[in-house]
Formats: C-alpha cells, structure tokens, sequence
C-alpha cells in the first residue's frame, strides 16, 4: 500500500514508517512540525492547515485543502494520521480507509469546543461504522481517553523508535535526568539534566549510566527512544508522583495530561466522559486512576523499569541496582516486542474490512 501523511508530531510517524516499512508499506509523510530539526528535514510549506493555521482548524479549510490537493493526493490508498486525529476530517471526501494513530489526547485542537469536539466524534463513529477506520492508539492512557469520549474500541499498539539507531554503551560516570523544570541533586550521584545537552545527539543519551524521568505527560515519546535503546530508566513510583505533583505543582509533573492544564482552561470536560473524566486534573482520585496507566506503570509493555519512592530512595537504588543486567533483560524484551508489534500492525493491515475498503 501506498499512505499519505500529514503531521504535526515528527516522531509518532516517523515510527509508523519505519514499522510499515518492515510489512512492505509506505508512507508519504508531509510534515508541518517545527521540530523537523531533529530529522534533518525541512518543514513542509503546506497550503491552508499549517503549523500557523491548524489550531483554528474547520470544515472550511477541509473543503479548501480538498480542492487544493484532490487531484495530488488521490493516487493514495489510504491516509494515516497522528497529531493530531483532526487531521482525518481533511481526507473526507476522498472514501478511502483512515489509520489514526492517538498519541496525546485526540482531540486537539478543540479541546474546549463542544461543538467541534462533537463534530470530530461523529465523523470517527462514521468512519468507524463504514469499516474504513483503524483506530489505534500508542499507549493505554490514551486507549482509555479515546473510549471515554467515543463509541468504538481503540487498539493498544506502542510505538517502538527504533529510528535512533541507539544502544546503551555508558561511557559517562553520571545519570541523566530528563524533567521539564525539576532539578534534583543527589549527594553521591553525579545527576546532568538533559536540558544542559542542548542540540544532541541520540548516540550522546547511550552513553550516559542511565535516565531518571520526571514525567510530564502519561506518555513520551523519548521514553519510547529510550527503552528501545535498552537505556536502564528510572521513574518516582505512582505515590510518589502524586506526591511530586503536589509538592512542586509548578515544576511541569504531569503538566500535559489534560490539554485543559496546557490552555489554562477549567478542570473537567466539555463533553461527558464516561467513567472518570481524565480532564479533571484537580480530582485526586480521577488523577491516580489515570497517572496509573502511564507507559512505564504498564509491566506489559515496559518492565524492568525500576521506580523510587523518594529521592533518598531514588539515590539508594542509583548506586546499588544492577544496571547490566537491567538492561540485557530490556534488549531481550525488545526483541519479542518488535516482533509483537510488527504482528499487530500487520494483522490490522490485512484485517478483511480494512481490505475491503482498501481494493472495493
């Protein structure tokens, strides 16, 4: 098959490509990101939904998006689309099968438009009901967020980035730590924050003892990068987190998971959720349930990630743990995981409703 992609978030698809192209698909990939830096690649000068546009998207820049690239865009057999799940509504008229892929919250940018949201959810439950969608998203945080807010099953499939070609070979005698603001300095442990690296390069992450994350969202990315790299990880456990959470409420902990926090909007939904509404990030017990089914809480997908209860805890387990075989047994995992992966996708791809659509 060839796909057509047009993206806000670089690394989300450029997985999806790399995954894709182990089953003999391709991907055509527009990117309008302002992080293609990291790929050594240009953005793309797209017409009507930009990097400038996109956050006031409507049926208008649908209709002109159409009639700019039908003609372009019609020898696709499908459409694949990450961030943000918006994006499907541009391939509307086209009749062709959609792969959305929810990574962070779906429904950006309308987060706190009823009307939208709404107008977004009737056209998924359309696709949906036609055959023509595939519905994934890459961690179960976001599996449950989009069952909370639409009618259908979402399918659990990580992402891998196996795009950085790392693995672990530690050649520096300190640990990184990756968090938004939160600095932490331990007495016997020599702790980089990774903000000090400036522009790096993947291969420099390797070559630290391992990566202390403070986590900000219930999913990342580069914690993707780095279990694939076989990186030992380290993260506060789920009681600490909350604990985090309140004790340094303006340091980014688990600052992005409800994109009401990140607009400043009020706590709660503008749609009904069902069960727990995960936007309402004042709601203790709503936030432990959630944080809960972050990646690296998943033993699934994730284990051998090694957790801290305090930062004496953290210090403890920093400088007795055993970080060879943490993460030989991490290599050994992603071996079946890659393989797991590919097997997923690939029944996904060849499902008999999908090649319905696909070859009708």
């Amino acid at each position: 098959m060839k796909l057509f992609n047009l993206d806000l978030h670089i690394s989300v698809i450029e997985d999806l490509k790399e995954v894709f192209s182990k089953l003999d698909h391709q991907i055509e990939n527009w990117s309008i990101s302002s992080h293609n830096w990291v790929f050594k690649k240009e953005t793309k000068a797209v017409e009507f939904v930009n990097q400038h546009t996109w956050k006031h998207f409507n049926q208008e820049m649908c209709e002109r998006f159409y009639e700019r690239y039908k003609t372009e865009l019609s020898k696709y057999d499908g459409f694949v689309v990450t961030h943000t799940p918006c994006f499907s509504l541009l391939y509307q008229y086209f009749e062709k099968p959609i792969i959305v892929v929810a990574s962070t919250r779906y429904e950006a940018p309308f987060t706190g438009n009823y009307g939208k949201w709404s107008w977004l959810n009737s056209y998924l439950d359309e696709l949906n009901s036609k055959g023509r969608l595939i519905a994934v998203a890459n961690n179960k945080y976001d599996k449950q967020y989009c069952e909370s807010f639409t009618d259908f099953k979402w399918e659990h499939i990580p992402s891998l980035c196996r795009y950085t070609k790392v693995q672990w070979h530690p050649e520096r005698n300190s640990f990184l730590m990756d968090s938004k603001m939160l600095i932490v300095k331990l007495r016997s442990v020599n702790i980089v924050h990774k903000s000090r690296l400036g522009r790096f390069n993947w291969s420099d992450l390797g070559k630290f003892k391992g990566i202390v994350v403070i986590p900000y969202n219930a999913s990342c990315m580069s914690v993707f990068e780095y279990y694939s790299a076989n990186i030992p990880l380290f993260f506060p456990s789920q009681e600490f987190s909350l604990k985090l959470m309140d004790l340094y409420k303006d340091y980014g902990i688990y600052s992005e998971l409800s994109w009401n926090q990140v607009m400043k909007l009020r706590s709660g939904s503008v749609l009904e959720a069902k069960g727990l509404d995960p936007n309402s990030f004042d709601d203790h017990h709503s936030l432990k349930h959630w944080i809960g089914l972050s990646d690296w809480y998943d033993s699934e997908w994730m284990p051998y990630i090694t957790y801290f209860d305090s930062f004496e805890d953290l210090e403890h387990k920093l400088t007795t743990v055993d970080l060879f075989e943490i993460s030989q047994n991490m290599k050994n995992q992603n071996i079946a995981r890659n393989s797991r992966v590919e097997h997923l996708w690939g029944k996904k791809l060849l499902s008999k409703e999908f090649k319905y659509e696909l070859y009708q």
